[in-house]
């Protein structure tokens, strides 16, 4: 398994064309807006640092985009006011996560959401947001309550998607402050997030 930043055209049709798999065709949860094309992308993955996660025989297995803050604002402030939570902050918001079946369960999901992390510092970010749709027995928000994010906001309806699920964002600071005045835990959510690792690849080589 590899999850690299992917820039060359061809690689990012095939993500988009993944997460079209995943979100429309195996989830349901978003409806057909592509005409035809069979991909998933919007305004922000101009601006995004696209990630997939690749198996061994280099088949696509997960996505997950960094998109920085700028003229467009974050894709979730399309549905919810961040101007309260924004002050004296530098935002990265992490989103369009997404696991293979076979790889659910697995640690990829975690990886995948460490190389977000790992982006939004390398692009200067204080903290990190996103937001997760909750509802229907879907309860993704045990992953980001693990990785220490917190709740920000009560469940709210985004029209993107098919049905009302309830989507509530989640905030956490990706600030590396000193060691002695965090937690057990915390520490090692930080060690997990920071430490570097040969299976992300932040650079802009071709993925394959």
């Amino acid at each position: 398994m590899r999850i690299v930043r992917l820039t060359d055209e061809k690689d990012l049709v095939r993500l988009f064309a993944f997460r079209y798999r995943i979100f429309v065709e195996e989830l349901g949860w978003m409806a057909r807006k592509d005409h035809g094309a069979r991909i998933l992308v919007d305004e922000f993955d101009k601006e995004a640092h696209n990630y997939a996660a690749y198996d061994d025989a280099g088949a696509i297995i997960g996505s997950m985009r960094a998109v920085p803050d700028g003229p467009l604002g974050l894709p979730l402030e399309r549905c919810q006011v961040l101007d309260g939570y924004r002050a004296g902050k530098s935002l990265v918001e992490l989103s369009r996560l997404a696991v293979a079946p076979a790889w659910r369960g697995t640690l990829l999901a975690a990886m995948l959401m460490k190389a977000g992390y790992q982006c939004a510092r390398r692009m200067g970010a204080t903290h990190i947001v996103l937001d997760t749709y909750i509802g229907n027995g879907v309860r993704p928000e045990r992953l980001y309550e693990k990785l220490g994010f917190e709740q920000l906001t009560e469940p709210y309806p985004d029209p993107d998607y098919l049905w009302q699920l309830g989507v509530v964002t989640f905030a956490r600071d990706c600030e590396e402050g000193p060691g002695g005045d965090k937690s057990r835990r915390q520490a090692a959510l930080q060690r997990f997030f920071t430490v570097r690792t040969a299976l992300i690849d932040h650079g802009t080589r071709p993925s394959w």
